[in-house]
């Protein structure tokens, strides 16, 4: 009992702060001392951005004397903004020059949300500088006419995926002669995904046009063939530097400051297993889970939602302006659990048979291949990662337990690993064992607070409940949800531009079960808890409580102005509040009137 108390404490407790104190070292300079423009300095300060991470401690000089750089580090260590502070000096020092034909920055990435997360990134860094300089997101869906205008200026940056900027030379929106005259710096990040997401050919098509002036930047977060191929792909006698070169040679795949977890279970049972964490509230909040299918995704959420426990789900058939809402709604905290299907294994595989365009099956192939939520996706403020479904890599693993204990932050991360994922999870064990040299237990340790007898009392629950949430429910709740998104995503997305607190009301983690969830599902009565479990509890509840973590970010307050069952779409009408105001007004001034006649 004490033994789970502990590292209860251990891993929920120490929150605030730097957990490792040798990760910031003593001799490490601050912004200034890096030879950075003063109103870059002042935007990070604004930012509450100190100190700068390892990783921007070196590469940030070395960009800046023009060097071509292979930067390895840990996600969550801070390479975004390694290359985009000497990026914008760059740039800054340019301001005033002869007018380009091209982009002076190409920033390539694998994922729509990454490409998103990059252009807000550098789009708030100029915000706080206050300095003109034009950056745009090129996205593959985007009409001739909207890349063309997008383009027009021309832009000094230009944040995009490979597939894209190929298709845009193709077909003649960027011009090769602009690229080969203005092109000052190419950034590849997430360097280890871009040719497993299939941009082999586009880069290969891109490469040449590059020209031999250019600085080329090259960022990943782990070491393959791939990048070994990029690297002589692209660039020309590269400094090589890894999180080591800054002083940290006790460098580990996943830091120290992520405590990692397993529990042993059947496939059947994952679902009673997760219940069990969520409904006894043994992991802290925010969580992410990972599934490895969309299907899994709202099965799981369905499952959820008889318990009264909401959640949303995140996956690649979900319109991008969807996707980028839900992601802002949970860094808000306007919910605490995320479902998040990770079916990179999906995106490979190939089936012989074609069905018809009307057919279900199809509407589902129509999937984003530019979607992806693992890698280089800052969630904010995410204490646990449940993987509900193992990956089938342990890069895959890495990945995903990176989402949390970002910044140097503490985290957790709870795998169900079922019969069959045995083996992975022992690869994944190995890798770790190996790194670190130590004994493997102490990088993934059997689950400490869920007892038998707590799993157990919820049994009959959660199999009843198991059984109603059938392959037709699922289905269903799946094509819904998409319809809503859709919907959300087009028809309102005018109004919401112009609107953005309205935004607020159309809520991600709605219920989809057509049946509301039975009252004596809500609860778990406190017979069912042995007296382990309700400690754990406790002990939960009371470092959430130290840690200040609240419902300060409750819808409510974003949706002042509104009835709690109000739609956005009855909300307008054409005569308008301000009508209604003044009819009162002329009959309190008619009664004043009549009141001082009479008189």
């Amino acid at each position: 009992m004490a033994v789970a108390i502990a590292m209860c404490k251990l891993q929920y407790m120490v929150r605030a702060g730097t957990p490792k104190g040798e990760v910031v070292e003593e001799e490490a300079l601050n912004f200034e001392e890096l030879g950075l423009d003063p109103r870059l300095t002042r935007a990070l300060l604004k930012k509450n951005i100190i100190k700068p991470t390892p990783i921007q401690h070196k590469a940030i000089p070395l960009i800046l004397e023009g060097k071509d750089v292979v930067a390895r580090a840990k996600t969550g260590s801070g390479k975004t903004f390694a290359y985009l502070l000497p990026l914008l000096q760059k740039l800054f020092s340019e301001s005033g020059g002869p007018r380009k034909s091209g982009p002076s920055a190409l920033i390539l990435l694998p994922t729509r949300e990454l490409c998103h997360q990059v252009h807000s990134e550098i789009s708030s860094l100029l915000e706080f500088c206050r300095v003109q300089v034009m950056v745009v997101q090129l996205l593959s869906d985007m009409s001739v006419q909207d890349m063309n205008a997008a383009l027009a200026g021309p832009p000094e940056v230009v944040v995009s995926t490979p597939a894209c900027i190929s298709g845009c030379l193709s077909k003649g929106v960027l011009q090769v002669s602009s690229v080969q005259d203005s092109l000052l710096m190419l950034i590849l990040d997430e360097a280890d995904l871009l040719l497993s997401h299939g941009y082999e050919d586009d880069l290969k098509n891109l490469v040449p046009l590059v020209p031999r002036r250019c600085q080329c930047l090259l960022l990943s977060a782990t070491s393959s063939s791939d990048v070994e191929k990029l690297k002589k792909l692209v660039l020309h006698n590269p400094v090589i530097l890894t999180l080591s070169d800054a002083n940290h040679p006790e460098d580990e795949i996943i830091p120290k400051n992520v405590q990692q977890f397993l529990i042993t279970c059947s496939f059947d049972d994952k679902l009673l297993y997760i219940l069990a964490l969520l409904k006894l509230e043994l992991v802290q909040k925010k969580v992410l889970i990972f599934v490895n299918s969309i299907d899994m995704g709202f099965r799981l959420k369905l499952f959820l939602e008889q318990f009264g426990i909401r959640s949303a789900v995140l996956n690649a058939e979900l319109p991008q302006n969807s996707r980028c809402h839900i992601l802002e709604e949970f860094n808000a905290g306007l919910f605490d659990y995320l479902i998040a299907t990770d079916d990179n294994k999906g995106r490979d595989q190939k089936s012989n048979d074609k069905p018809k365009k009307n057919s279900t099956k199809y509407l589902r192939r129509k999937l984003d291949k530019e979607f992806g939520v693992v890698r280089g996706i800052d969630f904010k403020h995410v204490f646990t990662v449940i993987n509900f479904d193992m990956p089938s890599s342990p890069e895959g693993y890495v990945h995903r337990v990176g989402r949390t204990g970002r910044a140097y932050n503490t985290g957790a991360s709870v795998s169900l690993v079922s019969p069959k994922e045995e083996k992975i999870i022992e690869e994944i064990k190995r890798i770790l064992g190996d790194n670190g040299g130590n004994d493997m237990s102490n990088y993934i340790a059997p689950f400490p607070l869920l007892t038998t007898n707590a799993v157990e009392s919820l049994r009959y629950r959660a199999e009843d409940v198991a059984k109603s949430v059938t392959r037709f429910a699922v289905r269903e709740s799946r094509a819904q949800d998409l319809r809503n998104e859709i919907l959300n995503s087009e028809k309102l997305k005018a109004h919401f531009e112009e609107n953005p607190r309205d935004l607020d009301l159309l809520k991600h983690d709605k219920l989809l079960s057509k049946k509301a969830p039975a009252a004596h599902l809500l609860d778990v009565p406190d017979y069912l808890l042995d007296s382990v479990t309700k400690e754990a509890r406790k002990m939960v509840k009371l470092s959430r409580a130290a840690m200040r973590i609240n419902k300060t970010t409750k819808r409510t307050l974003f949706n002042k102005g509104f009835g709690k069952s109000r739609d956005p779409l009855k909300t307008f009408t054409a005569k308008g509040r301000s009508w209604k105001f003044k009819r009162n007004g002329n009959v309190g001034r008619r009664k004043r009137r009549e009141g001082k006649m009479t008189s």
